[in-house]
């Protein structure tokens, strides 16, 4: 097999393993993958692989920047341009149910629960560049709608994990789920029922 040459053609072939390490660690279980059917799935030699990845960790670990910066960045840049909480809410609802349908972030999540007791470093780093980060943004939200007087919220940080939460288990469900018609869930439906509720128990003067 010729070796890529430019850079695009290197980027192809970095997205093709990546792309067939998800399909493999998603059938199989991160633990249970091998790299030479890794390279196998994406039409590649084991020797062609190891020139971009030297082992299944760093796939793994290449696969949460890949999967997830691209949206966390999208998110980041929505709730820093949002002129209130609730346009931030907006956003956010419709940004969503296009993470869960759209993306393999919930693949993704679905083989981090199966191995997570096998290789807890590769959690934490999913934990630190999605998670943490998510958290994060909407910690930031939330203080400065409380401090504008738009909302009241004791505990920011806590809060934070309300509003992320079903996003998380939508994520979940969708990666254990997809296939069966009749757990299909209406994302959009959801999404604007939790932001609803969430904006009318935390309006200001009704800290309940």
């Amino acid at each position: 097999m010729l070796r890529a040459r430019t850079d695009e053609a290197k980027d192809e072939r970095r997205h093709a393993l990546l792309g067939a390490a998800l399909d493999e660690f998603f059938e199989k279980g991160f633990a249970a993958a091998r790299m030479v059917d890794v390279a196998r799935r994406a039409g590649l030699s084991k020797g062609t692989l190891y020139l971009y990845f030297d082992s299944k960790e760093a796939m793994f670990r290449a696969l949460i920047e890949t999967l997830t910066k691209p949206s966390i960045d999208q998110l980041e840049q929505m709730a820093e341009a949002a002129h209130s909480l609730e346009e931030t809410f907006l956003g956010l609802r419709q940004f969503a149910p296009v993470i869960i349908r759209e993306t393999d972030v919930p693949r993704l999540m679905k083989v981090l629960i199966g191995d997570s007791h096998t290789f807890p470093e590769i959690v934490r780093a999913y934990r630190m560049q999605l998670i943490e980060r998510v958290l994060g943004i909407m910690t930031a939200v939330l203080r400065r709608a409380h401090k504008a007087g738009e909302i009241h919220v004791a505990a920011p940080e806590l809060t934070a994990r309300l509003v992320v939460a079903p996003i998380i288990m939508s994520g979940i469900w969708q990666a254990l789920f997809s296939d069966e018609p009749d757990a299909a869930v209406d994302l959009d439906a959801l999404f604007r029922l939790h932001t609803d509720l969430l904006l009318k128990a935390l309006k200001t003067g009704d800290p309940s």
